[in-house]
């Protein structure tokens, strides 16, 4: 009977430490992180097709955007205007409490590693990745990316979430249609990030 009892003892201890193997541990705890910001950058845009060559420009137009605090809040009030018709180079710039930069992390794990954008309005903007690996490697995280802004639009709460993906589930994401999925917990993880700040598409000429 002790013989019994013992398998199954270690039966039940095996399977729960696969379990706990296979739940994904944040790769940067949010409380750990000692600061975020989002750059927008402006660039030269040519269409091609069903996309985008980008180019840096001269004095180009920043944006930046500053999260602070324990809740990684931006600045009471603040927002954002990017320009319909400018297109804009994303970077995001994780840092830790001894001011250590840390999001190329998630781009060298890019295959448990991708950013949704959320509540941009439909058919208001192209949004695309373009990280890299520090040995050159292309990837789609969405650490670094581009966004053209296509119509104007009222000011919307943005939620930039960068998720931590279970063993496989990257490769049923597409980059393409997925950035923006609101159904993100669908491709099971954890997130690593989970940002929120105003956005508003204005026309040319418009007042900040």
């Amino acid at each position: 009977m002790k013989k019994y009892i013992t398998i199954l003892f270690i039966s039940i201890f095996a399977l729960t430490t696969a379990c706990k193997k296979d739940e994904p541990t944040p790769e940067t705890d949010q409380e750990e992180v000692g600061s975020a910001s989002i750059t927008f950058t402006e660039v030269e845009a040519e269409a091609h097709g069903d996309h985008y060559h980008y180019a840096e420009i001269e004095n180009p137009e920043v944006e930046k955007i500053d999260f602070t605090g324990s809740q990684m809040l931006p600045p009471a009030g603040a927002h954002t205007h990017l320009e319909v018709g400018k297109s804009y180079r994303f970077n995001v710039t994780i840092k830790d409490f001894a001011g250590r930069e840390t999001q190329q992390s998630f781009v060298e794990k890019d295959d448990h590693h991708f950013a949704f954008i959320l509540n941009i309005p439909e058919n208001h903007a192209f949004v695309t990745y373009s990280d890299k690996k520090n040995d050159g490697t292309k990837v789609k995280v969405g650490v670094q990316g581009y966004i053209t802004v296509l119509k104007a639009s009222s000011t919307f709460t943005t939620r930039y979430i960068m998720r931590h993906l279970n063993p496989k589930v990257k490769e049923t994401i597409d980059p393409k249609k997925d950035w923006n999925n609101t159904n993100f917990t669908s491709f099971t993880g954890a997130n690593d990030l989970d940002l929120k700040f105003d956005l508003h598409f204005t026309e040319d000429g418009h007042g900040h």
